[in-house]
């Protein structure tokens, strides 16, 4: 009886102590630093690249925060500038500082299923979106005198993937110089509202340098056209451009420069 009274306390900790040694290996499904095209910036994107823009959390999940913020921008009817932002996390699990980990159970279960089948071998999550965890966000700015940025309003997933639209009040509520989206779940959807400054567990800010435009073979690789949809500012197709119909084969008629389809969509919000 003592033996089995052992076992039976040290099961759930042994399977959490797996479960956590998986969850260590970060990294592996972040997007490679591709080369920057030599050519110059648009003022547009210059102006884009320069506006500081954080991701942070108020609670602890597994997953590394990729260096770079890439971005995908389009131009409504009245001049506003509609800005979606890809955040890549290596890893989508429920491992962190929440009661699904606490509670050790319900955490294995998903992560068993959902992440990884029987701890090793890619879940649910693998199979129906692809590597990594991709959370896409939109933010709306209004351009003022010598292309200043202002952001007036945004967009991201909450809790339960649907769409929350975060007011002008929530983007600047941690920081009221930088728009900030925070995610309030695991699983790091970044409609995150109601945090002020101090209640984020992690905050990392993106700048000049680390804010790229979205590569072809990146959206290719990551699968794009079907993720991060409040992220998505133009057709889910055209994130794909050249790069795609290259791989098949295809001739591609209307490409830009930067091997997209040249159409500029209305978003609105």
């Amino acid at each position: 009886m003592p033996v089995r009274n052992l076992l039976s306390r040290s099961l759930p900790i042994a399977a959490l102590a797996v479960s956590l040694l998986a969850s260590s290996t970060g990294g592996s499904a972040l997007p490679r630093t591709v080369a920057r095209d030599p050519a110059e910036p648009t003022e547009l994107g210059a102006a884009i690249e320069r506006q500081p823009v954080c991701v942070g959390s108020t609670v602890a999940s597994a997953g590394e925060l990729g260096d770079v913020l890439y971005y995908r921008s389009s131009i409504g009817e009245r001049g506003e500038v509609s800005v979606g932002y890809y955040a890549f996390f290596s890893e989508e699990r429920p491992w962190g500082n929440n009661w699904l980990t606490w509670t050790v159970l319900p955490a294995l279960a998903v992560d068993l299923v959902y992440t990884h089948a029987l701890l090793f071998a890619p879940g649910v999550q693998r199979a129906v979106y692809g590597k990594g965890d991709v959370e896409g966000f939109r933010i709306v700015y209004s351009v003022g005198d010598g292309g200043r940025l202002t952001a007036e309003r945004g967009a991201a997933d909450g809790g339960d993937h649907g769409d929350v639209r975060l007011e002008r009040s929530d983007l600047l509520s941690v920081d009221p110089e930088r728009p900030t989206v925070y995610s309030r779940w695991w699983s790091h959807q970044l409609g995150g509202r109601g945090a002020g400054p101090g209640d984020l567990v992690y905050h990392r800010c993106y700048g000049a340098g680390a804010i790229r435009p979205l590569p072809p073979d990146v959206a290719l690789d990551f699968r794009l056209d079907r993720r991060a949809a409040p992220a998505r500012v133009v057709p889910a197709a055209a994130l794909l451009g050249q790069l795609s119909a290259s791989r098949r084969g295809e001739p591609v008629d209307g490409g830009s420069d930067q091997g997209l389809i040249v159409r500029r969509p209305i978003v609105a919000l």
